[in-house]
């Protein structure tokens, strides 16, 4: 898994291998009633931060076998056995993508509202599907603008990866798909599960880094000064100067951007974050330095950028690579193609109201499979 120009993303270092074991204490002692399960739990999370940055079905399966390996030697279980309930050709072996991609943890189960929500193994299908079209509907209930979409498997799994990054302490994301793939929506949606706020730029027709920074200034405001939990939700049509990605790449890294507030407004900070800090019993001394310094902390804790980048062209690869952060402070979800049963999900959907004959019906749905399978090909 060695980086090469099409796979410029391909860096693994130790925040890699500090993100699973986060992910792994999402999960309460007292919740893990068995080791099998602790293991799965391993397996989701290693899958979650290294896997879903591959990019093609070989990578995965070469992911997938490492970790049936792993489980073997390392372990010492039986990698068949401790996923048993996913063999979906019953021959008693987990020996393809579409089998293992069922091996989730979420917290999607409690209610919009609720802020303790545990991070729990999914085992019933339907009740995860069920769940996730209630949250859309909750949402529809409280945003202005209404989400159409149809919650297939493919976009549910996504929602889910994107909601235990939000769900982390200064979880950051990385989004690599084409437009139309859902990125956007699915992080609406996931950020709102969290209860907590969504922040996008406007981009008007003259709009600089100056205009930039000062969105920035109202974004840190939000989040470190009010400490309200924010996703910023960035994209790659929204960076009118490469400049704009050199404060990203800051944020990402140290949680702000140098010398962006001016001393009086420095103070203003200062002032608005005094009563929390005190409560806390951060800063004993109450001195200016000590102060700001608990208001980045707040911005690290409280914030969590999306980024939704597309993978054509050169331009993902350039810039992951003039700006480091990008990659080595995100945790990277690759959209891949909409599945066979994705696209019939979809059809079925909008076809649903549409008054046609059964023979109609079942003619489109034939086309909308053959038209997955010779773009495929």
């Amino acid at each position: 898994m060695k980086p090469t120009p099409a796979k410029s993303h391909y860096t693994f270092n130790l925040r890699d291998f500090s993100k699973i074991i986060q992910g792994i204490c999402l999960v309460r002692k007292n919740e893990i009633s068995e080791a099998d399960q602790m293991m799965r739990l391993w397996a989701h999370e290693t899958t979650r931060v290294l896997g879903d940055r591959l990019i093609n079905d070989d990578d995965r399966m070469w992911m997938l076998n490492t970790v049936s390996d792993t489980t073997k030697v390392s372990l010492g279980a039986n990698f068949d056995l401790l996923f048993k309930h996913l063999d979906k050709s019953g021959n008693g072996k987990i020996e393809s993508l579409d089998e293992f991609r069922a091996n989730i943890f979420g917290d999607i189960f409690t209610p919009f509202g609720i802020p303790d929500r545990p991070y729990e193994e999914i085992l019933d299908k339907q009740k995860l599907i069920k769940a996730s079209c209630e949250c859309l509907d909750r949402y529809n209930e409280m945003a202005d603008n209404v989400m159409n979409l149809v919650l297939f498997n493919f976009a549910i799994e996504h929602l889910l990866r994107i909601r235990r990054i939000l769900k982390q302490p200064g979880g950051h994301a990385l989004l690599v798909g084409v437009g139309g793939s859902g990125r956007q929506s699915l992080t609406r949606l996931a950020t709102k599960i969290g209860d907590f706020e969504i922040f996008q730029i406007e981009i008007k027709k003259v709009y600089t880094k100056v205009e930039f920074r000062e969105d920035l200034k109202t974004l840190f405001r939000s989040a470190g000064g009010k400490g309200e939990p924010t996703t910023f939700i960035f994209t790659d049509n929204s960076i009118k100067e490469e400049g704009f990605l050199e404060d990203i790449n800051n944020i990402l890294n140290t949680g702000e951007v140098p010398n962006i507030f001016p001393s009086d407004e420095k103070s203003d900070i200062q002032d608005s974050v005094r009563n929390a800090a005190k409560e806390e019993n951060r800063c004993p001394e109450g001195t200016p330095q000590q102060l700001f310094a608990y208001f980045v902390e707040r911005c690290k804790q409280n914030l969590h950028i999306v980024l939704c980048f597309s993978p054509i062209g050169d331009s993902l690869r350039n810039r992951c690579r003039n700006f480091p952060s990008l990659v080595n402070c995100t945790t990277i979800d690759w959209f891949s193609e909409w599945p066979k049963d994705a696209l019939e999900s979809v059809a079925e959907q909008f076809l649903a109201d549409v008054e046609l004959e059964n023979e109609v019906r079942m003619a489109c749905v034939f086309m909308v499979q053959n038209f997955h399978t010779s773009t495929q090909t």
